[in-house]
């Protein structure tokens, strides 16, 4: 895939009060973490309202127990970011369960207090980041989904034994 560039990204973040630090953001984020791509989407929140908004989706990678893992998330951007914290999800794949604990919830939504502290110009993706990697090395919030089990050899359903 090409390297987005700035001026697309631009365009992209047309309604963005803050586009041009926005832009700097994610061109620095995505040389520097190449499975991150900015995507423009349609975001719903919680009252069911829904925007135009850009994410970064891809991985991150995470060291666990000495293997490296790519854990899937998605970053959106609010319309006044940098002033206000990224939106983040884990995004497991179908082969993914999302584990639950105090810096994930059951629909994948991450807390952190770098997102519930967050204060430009000190906060930025790049430090978000390498914040996720670092908590998520040691509480992964993605466990491989079991295999499913063989499923049980079929009976015939015959109805009750006969007695003779």
């Amino acid at each position: 895939m090409a390297v987005v560039n700035e001026g697309a990204l631009k365009k992209m973040l047309k309604q963005y009060k803050y586009r041009d630090l926005t832009v700097r953001e994610i061109t620095n984020v995505i040389s520097q973490y190449k499975d991150l791509k900015p995507v423009m989407d349609a975001y719903v929140f919680n009252d069911g309202s829904s925007r135009d908004l850009m994410s970064l989706t891809g991985t991150v990678p995470v060291s666990y127990r000495g293997n490296v893992y790519n854990i899937p998330v998605c970053l959106w951007l609010l319309d006044t970011y940098p002033y206000n914290p990224p939106i983040c999800f884990v995004k497991p794949t179908s082969t993914m369960m999302i584990k639950t604990g105090k810096h994930i919830d059951a629909n994948g939504k991450i807390y952190l207090p770098y997102l519930h502290e967050w204060k430009h110009p000190q906060s930025d993706l790049y430090g978000l980041i390498q914040v996720m990697i670092v908590v998520f090395g040691e509480e992964p919030p993605v466990f491989s989904r079991p295999t499913t089990q063989p499923p049980f050899p079929s009976f015939q359903a015959a109805g009750p034994p006969n007695c003779k």
